[in-house]
């Protein structure tokens, strides 16, 4: 997808100019395509799950970008190197860019991360390929949070 490429893309820019990478959505659909920075992202894993949910919805009442077709998520995130301690408490833990889409219609999911790379003054001077999940290898509740806070509102809509 030349669209998932472009963000990947921008995001990496924006992450290298800027030293961070604010949470945003990219919803696209079959009438438009819609931009969302999320600017309360929660500290929990159920607090974030709601949020994306506020913000599927929001998308459908604001935006109607149409019949979902994509959905991409851009964060910064903690990738833990230890299984029994959250990643963020984890002292050997990485910094990642992550990229997270979702096909809409065949809810095939891909995550890419990128570490973070700074130097002794804590800039960004690099962002190395982490991991790339492939096609239909992540699961997770976000995305899913979002396409369902998007349907609930988008039939009262169309």
């Amino acid at each position: 997808m030349d669209e998932v490429k472009e963000i990947i893309d921008t995001a990496k820019r924006l992450m290298l100019r800027d030293g961070y990478h604010a949470p945003i959505v990219f919803a696209k659909g079959t009438k438009r395509r819609a931009v969302v920075a999320l600017e309360c992202f929660g500290n929990t894993a159920d607090e974030r799950v709601k949020d994306m949910l506020c913000a599927g919805a929001m998308v459908a009442d604001k935006y109607n970008v149409g019949e979902l077709e994509l959905i991409v998520f851009v964060n910064e995130a903690w990738i833990g190197t230890n299984v029994n301690v959250m990643p963020s408490l984890d002292p050997k833990r990485v910094e990642v860019l992550v990229i997270h889409t979702l096909d809409a219609r065949t809810q095939e999911e891909d995550l890419i991360a990128f570490e973070v790379v700074r130097n002794n003054q804590h800039t960004v001077v690099d962002l190395k390929q982490y991991v790339s999940l492939g096609k239909g290898s992540a699961k997770g509740e976000l995305m899913r949070a979002f396409q369902k806070g998007y349907e609930m509102m988008s039939p009262v809509l169309n």
